[in-house]
């Protein structure tokens, strides 16, 4: 198994700039997104969460106090770093972090192939699947009470 490393860095991380280009190129591009999407107005006021291999990033989430709720965003392991529990380490991550912040809830936007990953997490579905319109995607609204 690789060493992964996953750690919390912020917009001012030398690594901000390549997270933000390779969360584009993963997250939007392939779905023929402008590229306003490399950065958005809560970067600022987010917790990045990067998965290293060395220097390499392997994956990346966001979560963002949104009133005191925690909002999940961005979410990646690049392809031949799945299945390594990459996903799953970073998930326990932000579930700790809101509860240190005492955050009253976390939310998120999943893919309809991802629905049972987080619901053995501890979310339940809220609402109907719609498309994005960032990325034209099928999503379904999920949440945890902290």
């Amino acid at each position: 198994m690789k060493d992964i490393t996953i750690k919390y860095i912020g917009v001012k991380d030398k690594l901000f700039k390549q997270v933000a280009l390779l969360r584009y190129k993963i997250l939007f591009e392939p779905y023929h997104k402008i590229n306003k999407y490399i950065y958005d107005s809560l970067d600022n006021i987010s917790y990045h969460l990067v998965a290293l291999d060395k220097n390499k990033i392997v994956g990346y989430s966001r979560l963002t106090n949104i009133d005191g709720k925690g909002k999940i965003t961005n979410v990646f392991v690049i392809p031949e770093y799945e299945n390594l529990k990459i996903g799953h380490k970073m998930l326990n991550k932000h579930i700790e972090k809101a509860k240190k912040e005492k955050f009253t809830q976390l939310y998120l936007n999943a893919r309809i192939s991802t629905i049972n990953f987080y619901k053995k997490a501890g979310f339940v579905e809220e609402g109907e699947p719609y498309i994005s319109d960032k990325s034209g995607l099928m999503l379904q609204n999920m949440i945890m009470y902290c």
